[in-house]
């Protein structure tokens, strides 16, 4: 999942960017407002993130992220001006400043590969689809890229041992079905230990 993290001021929870979603930059009646900044326009730049691919199945694989400024002093990335209303791609770790004072930021991807586990069709659509949203991808085997395995209940597979031997959550699928609304409602994201199995 990419992140928005502010590199300036005081510490702030970072703004968690969903795929197919575009985020405007602004000061007024936007996704992400930065207010008490006089160089920032309403529509200042738009963040989007998208995989680049249909066919999602490398564990690799992560949504591009891609920025673009739309205002009247500019948007800086890494300190280099951008040119107007030309999209650039981001990487982990672009700092990015918005207008000509304190509005800095930094961006980072934070992997996430869910590997499901005895779940049925339609649990699997739903995991795959919140995942999908969050900037993750969901694998049916294990590979050393999990981040997660996820499982409605507890049981002894080569996936579960795994997971317990690379020290990775086993958590229900709802984890991010609820994660993911959080996003949407600009709440905190659920606190995973209440979702974790144990046996």
């Amino acid at each position: 999942m990419w992140k928005l993290l502010p590199a300036a001021g005081p510490a702030r929870e970072p703004y968690r960017l969903l795929t197919g979603t575009e985020y405007i930059v602004g000061r007024k009646n936007c996704a992400i407002l930065i207010e008490d900044d006089q160089s920032i326009s309403r529509n200042h730049a738009v963040l989007t993130a998208n995989f680049a691919v249909t066919n999602l199945s490398q564990t690799d694989e992560i949504p591009v992220l891609t920025i673009k400024d739309n205002s009247k002093y500019g948007t800086f990335v890494n300190e280099a001006k951008m040119q107007n209303h030309l999209p650039q791609t981001l990487k982990t770790g672009d700092r990015v400043t918005f207008g000509v004072f304190e509005s800095k930021f930094r961006v980072e991807y934070e992997p996430l590969v869910a590997c499901s586990s005895c779940l049925d069709v339609s649990g699997k659509t739903a995991l795959n689809q919140a995942v999908l949203q969050l900037g993750g991808l969901t694998v049916n085997s294990w590979t050393k890229e999990c981040t997660h395995l996820v499982m409605m209940s507890v049981k002894v597979t080569m996936e579960t041992i795994c997971a317990l031997i690379c020290g990775c959550p086993i958590v229900k699928p709802e984890y991010f079905t609820e994660f993911l609304q959080a996003v949407q409602s600009k709440k905190q994201p659920p606190q995973i230990e209440r979702y974790i199995m144990c046996f």
